[in-house]
């Protein structure tokens, strides 16, 4: 269920800032690691932001896609929203994939750090995105 809170424009943008601020904020120092090929402490870092994005961006993700969740109840209040709901869980579900993919890579022997940056940036470039589209899209401003 959905707290009137998270129907607002600001409070849910502010939730939005605060996950992208802390993967922006995580990639920084993954992109210094990679230069400097310390892929001990860049392995680190790159599972601390699996982390972060599964319990902050991911967690939200699915608490909006939720029975009673924002995207019921906006579809519930206008219908025509359908079809950008659907646009914005697979947002979600490209998050979801790309994640995989980092935890499939760590498990290789020879890991290709570079790609694991590569989808680290690729993982906030459609979470800011998504987040604009929404907040456009389903909150009261």
């Amino acid at each position: 269920m959905v707290g009137p809170a998270l129907k607002k424009f600001d409070s849910h943008k502010a939730i939005h800032d605060a996950g992208l601020g802390g993967a922006k904020e995580r990639i920084e120092g993954m992109r210094e690691l990679l230069a400097k090929e310390k892929y001990e402490n860049l392995t680190e870092e790159i599972t601390s932001f699996i982390e972060f994005v599964e319990g902050k961006i991911i967690v939200h993700a699915d608490t909006e896609e939720e029975k009673g969740g924002l995207y019921t109840l906006a579809v519930k209040k206008n219908p025509d929203l359908h079809d950008k709901v659907q646009h914005l869980i697979r947002d979600h579900d490209l998050m979801k994939i790309i994640v995989d993919l980092m935890k499939k890579e760590l498990e290789n022997e020879e890991k290709d750090f570079q790609k694991l940056v590569d989808f680290s940036s690729s993982i906030i470039i459609v979470n800011e995105i998504h987040s604009r589209d929404e907040e456009e899209a389903l909150l009261e401003k």
